[in-house]
């Protein structure tokens, strides 16, 4: 079998998409890059996409999606649209028994991810979406700690994550400034991988309270007209899981010293790690019973089948990309199911929804809603 894979959207994640695509064969030695064909890319302003087909070696370029749809060769799709213009292109190539990857969130609300849920569900396609802190080896080796009870019962998880675009005031109104389009600001775009890494690490939110906060209500569009932004700038949720740990999660997009950063601190009864992004090979690992009574620094092997080493490995989140497309692409080799799916993103889409309800309503939200 081989892959014959295409890309609707060229914005800055598009290009991330299209680069790991190429990139993953030559990154791992289990791809036979004879395999992985690129297709067709779709973009609105198609100067975009007839750029990318040059630069990636697509085959065709187009300003109409379907197009790519009614090709009769593509058999992998990512969608890196505007949140709420999944919707319409996930449903269609899954009735087409496309395989499909869809950028997080997957939608604009809860209820348009569930419709797309359970559509998608019933046909035989995979699903995987860009929860990529979950490729980290600090992320795989932590849930390993924990399942083996190193750490014990968990009690505590911390979650900070930290851009500083936004913090520019004359930074220009954007989709992801407007609600109907994005669904929700600092939260939605970078604060939804803590609240995947919150479930998948330590369990289900029982429930959770929030505050969001905007601090630039209004920016100027590229026509020098002023426009108003209704979403969160920042946002700060404190939750209660199932299994009685507490936690926290702060999501900022106007956080100056992080242009892409985040850390993770996770306390059990027997010990405790913490990790961050800037280096997804090390953690720091502390355990009760130790004799040294240090707090040990640990390197990581890179991931399973990966040609380096960590100190000449990708690492940084662009890089976390490409094991992403390894699992989309060996999956659909494999005939088997890729993580994280569709179902992993409707759980932080609902955790998501919380949120926010709880941000308008101030006050606790309990999960499942």
């Amino acid at each position: 079998m081989e892959i014959n894979f295409s890309l609707l959207g060229v914005g800055k994640i598009g290009v991330v998409h299209a680069w790991a695509s190429k990139a993953v064969s030559f990154s791992f030695d289990d791809i036979n890059p004879e395999k992985i064909h690129l297709v067709g890319v779709y973009n609105r302003t198609v100067t975009k996409a007839e750029w990318a087909k040059k630069r990636f070696g697509f085959e065709y370029y187009t300003g109409d999606w379907k197009k790519i749809l009614e090709d009769g060769k593509t058999n992998a799709v990512s969608i890196t649209l505007p949140n709420v213009y999944h919707e319409e292109p996930v449903i269609a190539f899954a009735e087409r028994g496309v395989h499909i990857l869809c950028e997080k969130p997957i939608a604009a609300t809860f209820e348009q991810a569930k419709r797309m849920y359970n559509i998608v569900s019933k046909t035989q396609v995979i699903t995987i979406v860009p929860l990529v802190m979950r490729f980290m080896p600090t992320v795989a080796y932590v849930r390993e700690l924990i399942e083996k009870g190193k750490l014990g019962k968990i009690t505590h998880f911390r979650g900070v994550v930290g851009h500083s675009r936004y913090v520019n005031p004359d930074l220009p109104m954007e989709w992801r400034m407007k609600k109907a389009i994005a669904g929700g600001g600092a939260l939605a775009d970078v604060g939804i991988h803590l609240m995947d890494l919150a479930r998948y690490l330590v369990g289900d939110i029982k429930e959770l309270v929030a505050r969001t906060k905007t601090f630039i209500k209004k920016r100027k569009t590229k026509d020098g007209k002023e426009d108003i932004v209704d979403v969160d700038d920042a946002g700060i949720l404190i939750m209660e899981f199932e299994n009685g740990a507490l936690g926290s999660i702060e999501a900022s997009r106007m956080a100056p010293g992080f242009t892409e950063q985040q850390r993770i601190e996770i306390h059990g009864t027997k010990g405790g790690v913490r990790f961050a992004l800037v280096n997804p090979f090390k953690l720091q690992l502390f355990e009760v019973g130790s004799p040294e009574k240090v707090v040990k620094e640990i390197e990581l092997k890179p991931w399973k089948h990966a040609l380096w080493p960590p100190g000449k490995s990708v690492s940084g989140w662009g890089y976390l990309f490409v094991p992403l497309f390894h699992e989309f692409f060996t999956a659909i080799l494999e005939n088997r199911e890729a993580k994280p799916d569709l179902e992993d993103a409707l759980k932080a889409q609902e955790i998501l929804e919380a949120t926010y309800r709880s941000a308008e309503e101030r006050r606790w939200i309990s999960l499942p809603l």
